[in-house]
């Protein structure tokens, strides 16, 4: 798992996004899905390490989270596709 910081600090501004072009927009796009995913792979960890501490509370609400993370994720997704049309 990383710090949080270093990789982050590459990331794209709303400002930047309103101002991009449909190219760069995709690109974007398709980075944030695929960094999502990441994300949702790190946060499934995370639970499964909660759990093994005997904390199934903390790991219930962190799996719920990150279903709803998925679902989000293939709206996003569906964008994508859509944009690359």
């Amino acid at each position: 798992m990383h710090d949080g910081h270093d990789e982050h600090m590459g990331h794209h501004h709303p400002q930047e996004a309103a101002s991009a072009t449909k190219e760069e927009a995709v690109a974007l796009l398709g980075y944030m899905v695929a960094h999502n995913e990441h994300h949702a792979e790190e946060l499934t960890e995370l639970a499964e390490n909660m759990r093994s501490l005997g904390l199934e509370d903390a790991a219930e609400e962190i799996e719920g989270s990150v279903e709803d993370f998925k679902e989000g994720n293939l709206k996003l997704r569906s964008a994508f596709t859509l944009l690359q049309k």
